[in-house]
């Protein structure tokens, strides 16, 4: 599923699986990804989830997940081994997305490669220009 609405508000829905997108030191862009696309120029950030659904593997690996100009916006990990099963973090916090915000949902592996791990982000957002 890439977007569904509730009450008004949207919720896109991006996902990160090592099976899939491979773990190399670099951004890896999961709104990129098929079926997928970036949050709308204009939308107000509502709320934003990470679950992580396979515990995260590499050796001197970091993670940090969130948008192009702000690469942690969702999460952001200096080990690897700290992303475990369950929900990683959640934020409340409105964000106005302007021309300026690129809203690329990105996630960055630095130090060493991932061996593994999967996980889901889930951002809430109302686009008053639709």
């Amino acid at each position: 599923m890439s977007e569904f609405k509730n009450d008004n508000v949207l919720v896109k829905e991006y996902e990160y699986d090592f099976a899939v997108d491979g773990g190399a030191i670099g951004a890896i862009t999961l709104s990129a990804k098929a079926n997928k696309s970036p949050l709308p120029v204009g939308a107000i950030k509502v709320s934003h989830l990470v679950l992580v659904n396979t515990t995260f593997v590499g050796s001197g690996a970091s993670a940090i997940i969130g948008v192009t100009g702000d690469t942690d916006r969702y999460m952001v990990r200096t080990a690897a081994a700290g992303v475990a099963a369950g929900l990683e973090t959640s934020s409340a916090s409105a964000v106005f997305l302007s021309a300026a915000d690129l809203a690329d949902c990105v996630l960055t592996v630095s130090g060493a490669a991932l061996t593994a791990g999967k996980l889901k982000v889930l951002v809430s957002y109302v686009n008053p220009n639709a």
